[in-house]
């Protein structure tokens, strides 16, 4: 087995580090290598246990998440920063993507989605969940609209070519279908499921497929 992720956990809230940290430790890629309750507790023992990832929340007594994580940057740190929050406001993300962070996700996502941008962001990649995605996408256009610039990621989109039996099994998916119902519906293996499954999200360059369901449902009502 290859070295494992170390993830440092930060965040006020007791119950909700403990049930974060049992998560992880049922990962046999990753682990906790330390946790913290608030900003300046982190900052230290960050400097000493030196994790590949940092779980962060925003809202915290003291110095917050994004204070936290700028004086963790400044410092030379190369830690790789995830906020983990429960509000998707403009002014959190903005400010958390301006700062250095790699990845910003939702506390009510998903266990799978939370694992795989952990996975996502220790491997170099930025993560972030489709509320927050939406998010960016609207401050970017209205960026270019204030300086008159056509919107011309809208007009020229397209989406990356589907099988006609990958578009059968991203519907199936979409209306909660398992891999082994979908297989049998097909007459399929799992596997053969599984694989068509990474190969889409091969094709839209993501380790998310809620993303890749987002991103298509919002193309077809278009359409």
């Amino acid at each position: 087995m290859g070295k494992k992720i170390k993830v440092f956990l930060v965040d006020d809230h007791e119950i909700f580090r403990d049930g974060v940290k049992q998560l992880i430790t049922n990962e046999s890629d990753m682990e906790v290598a330390g946790t913290a309750s608030d900003g300046e507790e982190a900052m230290r023992a960050i400097q000493e246990v030196k994790p590949d990832v940092v779980i962060m929340d925003i809202r915290m007594p003291g110095l917050n998440g994004l204070e936290t994580s700028q004086n963790i940057i400044k410092s030379g740190s190369n830690v790789h920063i995830i906020f983990f929050s429960l509000y998707d406001r403009e002014d959190y993300v903005i400010s958390a993507l301006e700062m250095g962070a790699h990845g910003y996700i939702l506390k009510d996502t998903s266990n799978k989605i939370f694992l795989n941008g952990i996975r996502a962001v220790a491997n170099g990649q930025f993560f972030f969940t489709s509320e927050v995605s939406d998010v960016l996408v609207k401050k970017y256009r209205e960026l270019k609209q204030e300086k008159g610039i056509p919107d011309i990621v809208h007009q020229s989109f397209s989406l990356p070519s589907l099988s006609k039996r990958e578009l059968e099994i991203l519907n199936m998916i979409r209306i909660g279908k398992t891999n082994k119902e979908i297989a049998e519906a097909f007459g399929l293996s799992v596997r053969t499921i599984e694989t068509h499954r990474l190969n889409m999200l091969r094709k839209f360059k993501t380790s998310n497929l809620d993303e890749v369901l987002k991103v298509t449902e919002k193309y077809n009502e278009e359409e």
